[in-house]
């Protein structure tokens, strides 16, 4: 019972956020890039990993400023051609240009070859168990990535609709820590997570994730967590 009040809280708050908040964090250029340009948001979940969101999301930016966002035009650079572009770039890959090259290239050659150039036709027809599959064939892209990639095009591209119970949970730090710590799970398991998001809302599991996610962002930190502002408090097992 108690874990069904804190999934109803979960659901609640990511319900009562602004439309579009998230973009907002986003300049100008990167929204009207990744909202218009299907590539560019497979190259910005692609390299969203292990630092700041919105750092990563603005790489597609700053490869269309060097006049190379195009997969066709990246598939046939070879790895000291897309390590050199990537260092160009203002923002960087986290894990280095070489990690970087490997993933453009993974993207490039996986929507070139494979769908005649139209990322946005990895996701048109599929299913979203389909589409996490194709995307974990780019390098750098686990599990994890692409649960996330299909529940931000359900929540804000109008993707996978009535496909819900197929998309999970991203158990990253920030979840995992707001699941333990919310008494929905009992230890630090990423699995652990992605089984209770399923049991205690499985019409849509990956609805848990945003607001988990944004909760542990901004509120439940590792450290000195502010129980105070966060919207879920009075219903938190508090396990600090």
């Amino acid at each position: 019972m108690e874990s069904r009040v804190v999934v109803e809280g979960l659901k609640k708050f990511s319900k009562e956020r602004d439309a579009g908040s998230d973009w907002s964090e986003l300049d100008k250029d990167t929204q009207r890039l990744i909202r218009g340009n299907p590539f560019a948001f497979l190259l910005a979940v692609a390299f969203d990993r292990n630092m700041p969101w919105e750092k990563a999301w603005r790489i597609p930016t700053e490869i269309d400023r060097q006049g190379c966002l195009d997969p066709a035009l990246l598939a046939t650079k070879d790895e000291t051609e897309l390590i050199g572009l990537l260092k160009r770039l203002a923002v960087q890959p986290r894990w280095g240009a070489a990690e970087g090259a490997r993933t453009l290239s993974d993207a490039a050659r996986l929507v070139q070859e494979r769908f005649g150039g139209d990322a946005g036709a990895i996701w048109r027809d599929a299913s979203p168990a389909e589409v996490e599959k194709t995307l974990q064939e780019i390098h750098g892209i686990g599990a994890g990535i692409a649960s996330m990639a299909t529940r931000i095009l359900r929540d804000d591209f109008d993707c996978f609709r009535g496909q819900e119970r197929q998309i999970d949970v991203k158990p990253d730090v920030h979840l995992v820590r707001v699941f333990r710590r919310l008494g929905i799970i009992d230890d630090d398991s990423a699995n652990e997570a992605i089984r209770a998001a399923r049991r205690l809302n499985p019409e849509f599991p990956g609805a848990l994730d945003w607001p988990a996610w944004r909760i542990g962002q901004l509120w439940c930190h590792p450290k000195d967590p502010d129980c105070a502002q966060c919207p879920l408090t009075g219903d938190c097992a508090k396990r600090i």
